[in-house]
Order: structure tokens, then C-alpha cells, then sequence
């Protein structure tokens, strides 16, 4: 299972900020559905509880992308039968969630904690994110509109440039790659969960893309470090 606990930024400075029950049931309108759905733990802690890898790495990377939260990810077993709500939960995993948004404070990235599996999806996971900080403007924009699902081509329209500048800023923004590292993130939690990688799914063809060019789907050799002007 999969624990997330999140703890608001710089709250002690600003501690009137954030309406706590609004931003818990946004979450819980916007993010993956969780397996008990997001509360406020403490203060201004929110946490939740998932029990799939794929959800839980969606949940992680959009409250990331925020940079409003220390985000923690605890992997683990849960104490069963299931309590009604995710105060009221406790086990491994809940735990391992409490060094991890521990962890995250410190780091001021995402940490995963539980196994040594779950400490290999963490590494992934800075990375993934380290590759997300350092791109431009523009390329997250592209980025965005191609992980919605879009073409090249759409995007391109969208955006009101060339496909072949299209390309390029996804290769900059080292999308393609990223994808493939998620990939691997989600493997990575599924053996720290005690499960088989989910192999079908990591080499199913990518729904959403097919439309795509062959320039989209193929990864850039030059792009590393390099922003879009």
C-alpha cells in the first residue's frame, strides 16, 4: 500500500494561508481516487491512502508540480481490516510515510521510504523531478499539452508554431525520457509493494499517443540540459 502524507510549505510564516478542508477536498477531487480519502492528519499536514503504484506516482507528481507541498510517500503494509478513515489507519506504511515527508522537508524534494525498493523508486523520482525543474517555459507548456494527450501536430496548432518546433521542445524538456523514467518509478513501487512490475502495462502502446509523429515518440540525443528559448 501506499501512504501519502503532505505537509504545507513555509506554514508556520503563513499560517492563514490555506483554507486546510478546502484544499483536502480539492485534492480529493482532483488527484487519483485514494483507496481512504484525503484528511487533514495534523495542522497542516493532508494524507491519504493508495493502493496502486501508477495512482499514487500521479498523485505525487501533481502535488509536486504545485510547490506548495513537502511531499512524502510511505510504502508498505497497512494494518487490516481497514479503519473508516485515514487518521484512524496505521501500520508500516504509515510510517515509512512519516520518515519520508520527514525526509522531503529536508531535501526539499519528493522522498519515498520503506524497502530498498522504495528507496530506488525515490532516486528515480528525484530525478524525474530535477528534469522537470530545469525546463523552460516553454517546455513545460509542451510538455503539458503532449501528456494530455495531444499530437504533435495538435499541439503545434495549439500553440500556434511548427511541428518541427514542437519537436524540439519536447526533446529539450526531455519528455520522451521522463516518460520512460516514470515507467520505471512505477515498477520500482509495485516490487517495493511486494508485486510483480506490471510488464503489460508498461509495454502497452500508449493510448493517448498514438496519433503522434515519429519525431514525438522518438527520443532527442542532443537535448540534455538545454531549455527552449
Amino acid at each position: 500500500m501506499f501512504v501519502l502524507t503532505i505537509d504545507r510549505r513555509a506554514s508556520r510564516r503563513d499560517r492563514d494561508g490555506l483554507d486546510m478542508r478546502a484544499e483536502r477536498d480539492r485534492l480529493q477531487r482532483d488527484l487519483p481516487h485514494p483507496v481512504l480519502d484525503w484528511d487533514v492528519n495534523a495542522g497542516d499536514e493532508l494524507q491519504a491512502l493508495y493502493d496502486d503504484a501508477a495512482a499514487a506516482l500521479a498523485a505525487v507528481l501533481a502535488l509536486t508540480a504545485t510547490e506548495q507541498w513537502h511531499v512524502g510517500l510511505g510504502v508498505g503494509a497497512v494494518d487490516e481490516p481497514l479503519a473508516g478513515t485515514v487518521r484512524e489507519s496505521t501500520g508500516p506504511a504509515f510510517v515509512a510515510a512519516r520518515e519520508a515527508v520527514n525526509a522531503a522537508k529536508e531535501q526539499d524534494t519528493p522522498a519515498v521510504r520503506g524497502n530498498e525498493w522504495a528507496e530506488q523508486a525515490g532516486a528515480v523520482l528525484g530525478l524525474v523531478c530535477a528534469v522537470r525543474g530545469r525546463r523552460s517555459p516553454a517546455g513545460h507548456e509542451a510538455a503539458a499539452l503532449a501528456e494530455s494527450g495531444l499530437t504533435q501536430h495538435a499541439v503545434a496548432a495549439r500553440l500556434n508554431i511548427g511541428q518541427s518546433s514542437v519537436s524540439r521542445r519536447l526533446s529539450a524538456a526531455l519528455w520522451h525520457e521522463e516518460r520512460e523514467a516514470r515507467d520505471s518509478i512505477r515498477a520500482l513501487l509495485q516490487l517495493a509493494d511486494g508485486h510483480e512490475p506490471d510488464r503489460a502495462a508498461a509495454d502497452a502502446p500508449r493510448a493517448p499517443h498514438q496519433g503522434a509523429t515519429q519525431s514525438a515518440r522518438t527520443p532527442a540525443r542532443h537535448a540534455t540540459g538545454r531549455q527552449t528559448p
